[in-house]
């Protein structure tokens, strides 16, 4: 038998979303009391914009939300007050573009189709392998930057630099790139437009500008490429396969789309590999397998995945009456998918505290990368920087630890994203690799 939201009884001090500060920086207590609570939880009191939000904690009505991308929709128009006025602009207005305005992760439908096979075709097997010494090299010149140092702000010195240069040279773009790259991600960190409930007007406005000098970048780079393609670069092929589809070059739709995979290639991927050393670091037991036992280090970044992901809920809307864990949810209500929630339920987690990496289906089982056809593209591509940096940190620093005078592992404020505050690291240097220009 179908339940109501209200026939769940409130909860007190889970009145409304978002829950305060604190709260958001370590919300785990939070969402366990609710799972056991209900699975699906309606908010009492309604949205600015008058509907209701249902947050879902259970792993199997995370999952199910996820694979229904026909009922619960990425457009979040109407229920979240600061999505629609910034999405981003075009770079070119005065060029007509063939695509909805919203970039991939809010695109839905064919719209979302032709958007995810650009994407997908970025990280196929035999372009996947190529992009392996780019990461390699990189990972090693910033290694080489503090090696002998015997201590690094692994965040300031590596996990913030690292994905962004190997995103920008997967897609031809020069260092200048690299200030806009970041300026974008932290504008976006502090405020994204899909989970904040309201973006202030002078952070709306800088999210504005941040954008468009990155999206005009790409929008170069894509009327560069049109001119003089070259045989065998992501952008070339991305640029004849729009023009064959639709008969002329949409330099807006194509920067948005490579813009936004820069994003997700940088502040996600930087906030995964700090997890990933502040793990290493203050585990010693752990680190000595991995150092023994090379072939752990996949599990070992599944498991943190899905103990500390860096993208901790998604937003949906729903568009048609439905019911979600036995709990109806109605046409036009807002949805949180918890799936820092859901990698936490025991149900499907045994003893999840726990931090195992022998746990089986790691790769299938948690939500952290989504789910259906709305699952991260970029997942190759964040198993290979992960593993990469992980091998060559074993290899050239000797007994890692955390220096916990300096280090803050708790997120740094964001209503969208957890990236460890300060990860400080003191080891034992290695031998020195000699950075190849």
């Amino acid at each position: 038998m179908e339940r109501t939201a209200t026939d769940i009884e409130p909860v007190a001090g889970y009145e409304s979303w978002p829950p305060d500060e604190a709260t958001m920086r370590c919300p785990f207590d939070y969402f366990a009391q609710i799972r056991e609570h209900a699975a699906v939880y309606r908010y009492p009191q309604p949205s600015l914009e008058g509907v209701f939000t249902y947050l879902i904690t259970g792993f199997e009505e995370c999952a199910s939300v996820l694979t229904r991308a026909d009922v619960f929709v990425n457009d979040l128009t109407g229920v979240n007050p600061s999505f629609e006025e910034n999405l981003e602009p075009s770079p070119l207005p005065e060029v007509p573009t063939f695509y909805e305005e919203r970039n991939i992760f809010f695109a839905d439908g064919e719209d979302h189709r032709i958007k995810r096979g650009w994407g997908l075709g970025l990280f196929v097997p035999e372009r996947l392998e190529s992009f392996r010494p780019i990461v390699e090299r990189e990972v090693d010149r910033l290694i080489d930057a503090f090696a002998a140092d015997g201590r690094c702000d692994f965040r300031k010195q590596f996990s913030d630099q690292m994905p962004m240069r190997v995103v920008r040279q997967i897609i031809g773009l020069g260092p200048e790139a690299d200030p806009l790259i970041k300026r974008l991600s932290a504008t976006l960190a502090a405020g994204a437009p899909d989970s904040a409930p309201v973006i202030a007007a002078e952070h709306a406005e800088e999210l504005r500008e941040a954008s468009m000098d990155l999206l005009t970048l790409c929008a170069r780079r894509v009327l560069q490429r049109h001119e003089h393609p070259v045989g065998g670069d992501y952008v070339s092929e991305l640029v004849q396969k729009q023009v064959a589809r639709d008969g002329a070059l949409d330099p807006n739709a194509l920067a948005k789309h490579i813009m936004v995979t820069i994003f997700g290639a940088d502040h996600v991927m930087g906030g995964h590999l700090a997890d990933l050393a502040g793990r290493v670091a203050r585990h010693a037991e752990l680190q000595e397998r991995l150092r023994g036992d090379r072939s752990l280090i996949r599990q070992f970044a599944l498991e943190t995945l899905r103990s500390e992901g860096p993208v901790p809920w998604l937003f949906r809307k729903c568009t048609a009456d439905t019911v979600v864990g036995g709990v109806e949810i109605p046409a036009g209500a807002r949805t949180i998918v918890a799936t820092l929630a859901a990698n936490l339920d025991p149900g499907e987690f045994p003893d999840p505290a726990s931090f195992r990496i022998d746990r089986p289906n790691l790769e299938r089982n948690q939500l952290s990368l989504g789910r259906g056809r709305h699952r991260c593209v970029g997942a190759p591509m964040a198993r290979l920087q992960a593993e990469v940096t992980l091998d060559r940190m074993l290899d050239r620093l000797g007994e890692i630890r955390l220096d916990t005078d300096r280090s803050d592992l708790s997120p740094e404020p964001s209503f969208g994203f957890r990236v460890p505050t300060a990860v400080h690291l003191v080891f034992i240097a290695r031998e020195a690799t000699a950075s190849v220009d």
